[in-house]
């Protein structure tokens, strides 16, 4: 009789535990859901930033070549300016030693020309390098981003 008695304790026990694994089951169940459903948003909202993230890389290296032509287009003009200031002065200085009557003359044109074609030369100069410097900031900002888009992949991928 104290057999029975203890076994039928020990059926409701398991019964009860049972009920409790079940119970337990089904929360862990629905907790699993609520973890997918929020890793399924996580993961949609990374996709998001990801593609803006790309079109704004991608307007940046359409914004960096812009400067790379414009850069070379300064660079072209310097160069025939710079050509042309030459030719200039060595035609002022073939002319001036041909007519010691006109040297004055010649001379303070010369000197004009020379600083008006200088201060144009350094005007050019100076914007190239300021092309040069905006382009390597642009340079840096995108590897920066690219560096950044990295990691967020990377982090993704983890």
């Amino acid at each position: 009789d104290g057999l029975k008695t203890e076994l039928d304790a020990s059926h409701a026990k398991s019964i009860d535990l049972e009920s409790s694994l079940a119970a337990e089951r089904e929360a862990s169940a629905a907790k699993y859901s609520e973890l997918e459903a929020e890793k399924t948003s996580v993961e949609a909202k990374l996709q998001d930033r990801i593609e803006s993230h790309n079109a704004e890389v991608e307007s940046i290296r359409e914004n960096l070549t812009h400067m790379q032509t414009k850069l070379t287009d300064a660079e072209s003009q310097s160069a025939a300016l710079k050509a042309e200031m030459e030719r200039h002065i060595d035609g002022l200085k073939t002319e001036l030693e041909a007519s010691q009557a006109k040297s004055i003359d010649l001379e303070s044109s010369l000197v004009a020309e020379r600083e008006a074609s200088a201060a144009k030369y350094s005007e050019l100069e100076a914007e190239k390098t300021s092309l040069k410097a905006e382009l390597q900031d642009r340079i840096k900002s995108l590897q920066l981003d690219v560096d950044t888009s990295r990691d967020n992949l990377t982090q993704m991928e983890t």
